[in-house]
């Protein structure tokens, strides 16, 4: 049988990716000639660098066929637990690594749920996410947290920048390279695709699955952190209710991007480019001058036909390998 082209390769594993883009470029030309403004786009880079983070962390969970729907709620415990620490007068840093840590221990909670307990990453993922939105709430006393230091990091984080980048867009962006780099080039990343692909497969070669699948949660929980401590550096309030559907959008991004729920495959920059689509059609919402109650109508449809497609592709690829194992056998 010939081998696709590379061309037809790229389209079959992207197509999501490139149907969307496509679709998006042509209702902006068409339709909201003033999205393609650099000033625009410039918001648009702005809008996705918080849910961006989130994705780069679910990236690494998903390649190992897992699933992080704790994500959301650990943004939201960060966020307030930073304000708190900023409001108490407490030091930046100590703020910063003391909100992070919370990111890494919910992280690691899961990763030893699904290891030791043998949880699925569904449900495990799903019970943090409950009791995450309960200690957010609970120590906000559901109210929002306000603070008053400043700081030139706080703003760089918040609203601040370099010349028309946004300090969060840099921040995304410098992450993005650092995962490509760990996926591409360090052994982890190649353990990451390995137990991915076949756990049992990677643990008989030497990998040590348990704890790749303990280092990618708490990549998702510090990743998911970091985007809290962006939420309420922008808001200048911690918010307990913030990015409630921080969990949904990165694994859509991710999934639009190409990579596969089955693990084992995937690319970084398909799911930076997945978050971008997000983000444009958040802000092709707000352009046309839908409300907030359509505009959650529009993401959730998008979400749905992302996974959707997505198992579809999934429940393709069992049946193909099922088909190889009968007939190896």
């Amino acid at each position: 049988m010939d081998r696709p082209s590379p061309l037809m390769e790229f389209l079959n594993r992207y197509k999501v990716l490139v149907f969307l883009g496509l679709l998006l470029l042509v209702l902006s030309i068409f339709f909201v000639p003033e999205f393609l403004s650099s000033r625009n786009l410039l918001n648009v880079l702005q809008q996705m660098a918080i849910v961006g983070v989130i994705t780069l962390g679910m990236h690494f969970v998903i390649v190992t066929a897992g699933i992080d729907l704790s994500v959301g709620s650990t943004l939201q415990v960060t966020t307030v637990t930073f304000a708190l620490f900023l409001a108490s007068e407490t030091s930046l840093l100590i703020a910063l690594v003391a909100s992070l840590s919370v990111g890494a221990l919910i992280g690691l909670i899961n990763g030893l749920g699904i290891v030791l307990l043998k949880v699925q990453p569904f449900v495990i993922t799903l019970g943090t996410l409950a009791i995450g939105q309960g200690v957010a709430l609970s120590l906000s006393d559901g109210q929002q947290v306000t603070y008053e230091k400043d700081s030139e990091l706080l703003r760089f984080l918040g609203r601040g920048g370099v010349g028309d980048l946004s300090g969060q867009f840099i921040v995304f962006v410098a992450l993005a390279i650092v995962a490509w780099a760990v996926l591409r080039y360090i052994p982890f990343g190649r353990y990451v695709y390995a137990v991915g692909g076949n756990a049992e497969t990677a643990r008989l070669s030497g990998i040590n699955v348990n704890r790749v699948l303990l280092t990618v949660y708490v990549i998702s929980g510090l990743c998911a952190a970091l985007a809290g401590i962006m939420t309420t550096a922008t808001l200048s309030v911690g918010v307990p209710t913030a990015g409630a559907l921080a969990n949904l959008d990165a694994i859509a991004a991710v999934v639009i991007g190409g990579t596969s729920l089955m693990g084992g495959k995937g690319n970084i920059w398909g799911s930076v480019a997945g978050a971008f689509i997000l983000a444009t059609i958040a802000n092709l919402i707000v352009l046309v001058g839908a409300g907030p109650y359509q505009a959650y109508i529009v993401r959730g449809t998008v979400i749905i036909a992302a996974v959707a497609l997505a198992s579809v592709e999934f429940g393709r690829l069992r049946r193909q390998a099922k088909l190889s194992e009968s007939t190896v056998a």
